[in-house]
Parts: C-alpha cells; sequence; structure tokens
C-alpha cells in the first residue's frame, strides 16, 4: 500500500465544497479542513506508486475549485507517521 498526504490550496469560500468533493473520491482516507498557508489536508492510499499518482493528478488536481496541492508521497509505510 502507497500513501500521500496532500496539502491543499483551494478557491477561497469553497473549501466545504472541495471537501465534499474529495470525500467521494475512492482511495481518499482523511480529508480535514485546516487553518494556515493550507485549506485542506488529505490522506490518501493505493495499492502501488503508478496507480497513487494517477490518483492525485487525475482525480484530486482536476479539480477547478483546486488552486494548488503540495504533495508529500511517504516512501516506506514506517516511515510514514502521523500524529494527532
Amino acid at each position: 500500500m502507497e500513501t500521500a498526504h496532500l496539502m491543499i490550496k483551494c478557491t477561497s469560500g469553497e473549501e466545504n465544497h472541495v471537501i465534499e468533493q474529495l470525500k467521494n473520491i475512492e482511495g481518499v482516507k482523511i480529508v480535514q479542513k485546516t487553518i494556515g498557508e493550507f485549506d485542506i489536508l488529505v490522506k490518501v492510499e493505493s495499492d502501488n506508486s503508478d496507480s497513487l499518482r494517477r490518483l492525485i493528478t487525475w482525480k484530486i488536481m482536476k479539480n477547478d475549485k483546486i488552486k494548488s496541492v503540495t504533495t508529500l508521497m511517504c516512501t516506506r509505510k514506517s516511515l510514514c507517521v502521523v500524529v494527532e
């Protein structure tokens, strides 16, 4: 399983709409609204790195309400830690 975390900036006022759209995409595991430089934090998972890249490129980044995406791809599961 491959994992990535996306930090998303979207059009002002469209955050909740984008969040609802993201929740309906297969492979999106966690979606959280944030305050600060980025508007939304997303955790995505897929079977392999190629399908993960396709998920990010063709299903997430194609949303016209998303202005930018910063992607952090985990290199190994054991190195990928999320602190809550």
